[in-house]
């Protein structure tokens, strides 16, 4: 292992978790760098075999995007409240992992959804929304060379990793992360429409917007696109074909945590 970046915020350096990831890696004489989120960071990655986060999910879906844009491996360490993307410190064999020379041999995967634009990755969801709360959004789905025409708040096209955040809190469904699946979940629907459709991994849908409609795309909770259409917008989503490179599997095993939070 050459050199890690690690990832975090400011109100993270005070962590129990960063002091004890800091003093593991000194101990080991493990070069690395410390990159603020908070400034910004939305850049490559070239000088570092590894990424660590500290922090929470939205710290580690950050951390993610970097890394997949770095083509690199990442290990999210929790800090603060409870998380379900990331890793408790106590849980991870450094050992092992700064051993190895060669990380891809310890790599675990998990699923991207993307349009054609890969700059722009969601792990957990892709929404799209509408901006005005007064207004309803015209959109038109084709999925297995099926046309569907909902009228809706918006839609939420989530990966399994990402069936228990937004997905859920609107209706839908819970999936195995070793489950490779797109879930399409209507926001508020005013026409009849399933709560969800789940579709297998080589699935692609065409998403259509009839002009003349105010909305936004979130990829992960970032907006990414703003718009106010003069014309019909198209846009092509599936899973990825290249995954992101994980250290500790982010699976179901975290479902009872996240019900035990739910059920309280």
């Amino acid at each position: 292992m050459k050199k890690i970046s690690i990832i975090t915020s400011k109100k993270y350096l005070k962590s129990k978790q960063y002091d004890s990831l800091i003093e593991i890696l000194n101990s080991k004489d493990i070069e690395y760098e410390i990159l603020n989120i908070d400034e910004n960071l939305d850049k490559k990655i070239t000088n570092s075999n590894l990424i660590i986060s500290v922090g929470g999910d939205g710290t580690a879906l950050r951390a993610m995007k970097i890394a997949w844009l770095s083509n690199l491996p990442v290990l999210n360490i929790g800090s603060g409240r409870i998380g379900y993307l990331v890793n408790s410190l106590n849980d991870i064999d450094f050992n092992k992992i700064l051993k190895d020379k060669n990380v891809d041999n310890i790599k675990k995967r998990t699923p991207i959804i993307q349009n054609q634009d890969e700059n722009l990755p969601a792990f957990n969801e892709i929404v799209i929304i509408k901006n005005s709360p007064t207004r309803i959004l015209d959109i038109e789905i084709e999925v297995y060379d099926q046309n569907v025409k909902l009228r809706a708040d918006g839609i939420i096209i989530s990966t399994s990793l990402g069936s228990t955040a937004y997905n859920y809190s609107a209706g839908g469904p819970i999936v195995q992360t070793s489950i490779e699946s797109i879930i399409i979940t209507p926001i508020s629907p005013f026409t009849k429409f399933p709560r969800s459709i789940v579709v297998d991994s080589s699935s692609e849908l065409k998403i259509n917007i009839p002009k003349k409609q105010h909305y936004s795309i979130q990829f992960d909770g970032v907006e990414e696109y703003l718009s106010d259409t003069k014309s019909d917008e198209k846009f092509n989503y599936k899973l990825s074909s290249r995954n992101l490179k994980v250290l500790e599997e982010l699976d179901i095993p975290k479902l009872d945590l996240f019900l035990n939070q739910i059920l309280r």
